[in-house]
């Protein structure tokens, strides 16, 4: 395991030390979740985006009865990531109720419900402070300076492979627009004064590379 890894991972410790968990059965979960967040097919949806969530996280200053809950949504939700799968986030939050419910800790049907809303964010969900955090967190990396946001487009571009140009820059410039038509984006009011306009300069940005990308391929084509 490498120093980066250690390091996030440590962070697993200490959440199942929090809540109760035997080492035992922390040890042997979190040798899975590194296994599966270093996928050879992963290049964005990685320990690294787990720990900037939790790292985002951090930065709420409200208190949270929930924490807890959102912690564990956020190591889990994206266990289980196979690009051509469209039960990623009901794979991942199955995985972690039926965990949650053997070690008989935190609330296994609210952190399965929390990552299930992360499967689709062209619909705001509806719930309570965890489930609007949960959102905002994990849509945070639109917010994030330029070069990191795209560096994590070109990592979505690598994760869906599998997809020709034109069918994965349709797609993700129908979800890009379709995230812009949302008002507001984040769902808390604090969240939205702070990321709402670097988010949208970012995606209409990435929109603007994808048009000069396809408008060169077309007169290439000529």
């Amino acid at each position: 395991m490498e120093n980066q890894q250690i390091k996030v991972i440590s962070q697993w410790f200490e959440l199942c030390h929090d809540a109760g968990v035997s080492l035992v059965s922390a040890t042997e979960i979190a040798q899975k979740v590194v296994d599966a967040y270093s996928e050879n097919h992963r290049h964005y949806h990685t320990l690294d985006h787990v720990n900037h969530c939790l790292t985002v996280l951090d930065t709420i200053p409200n208190v949270i009865e929930e924490r807890q809950d959102i912690q564990f949504a956020i190591w889990f939700h994206d266990l289980i990531y196979d690009p051509e799968s469209g039960l990623n986030e009901h794979d991942s939050a199955l995985f972690a109720y039926n965990w949650l419910t053997k070690q008989n800790i935190a609330n296994p049907a609210n952190v399965r419900d929390l990552i299930q809303i992360t499967g689709d964010y062209l619909h705001p969900p509806e719930g309570n402070f965890s489930v609007q955090i949960m959102h905002d967190v994990d849509l945070s990396i639109l917010a994030s300076p330029d070069e990191t946001y795209r560096q994590y487009a070109l990592g979505i571009r690598a994760e869906y492979s599998h997809l020709n140009d034109s069918e994965f820059y349709s797609a993700r410039q129908k979800f890009l627009h379709g995230l812009l038509e949302r008002t507001p984006l984040f769902l808390l009011e604090a969240l939205e004064h702070q990321w709402e306009g670097q988010a949208r300069t970012n995606m209409k940005a990435e929109i603007g590379r994808i048009e000069k990308y396809k408008n060169l391929s077309a007169s290439t084509k000529k």
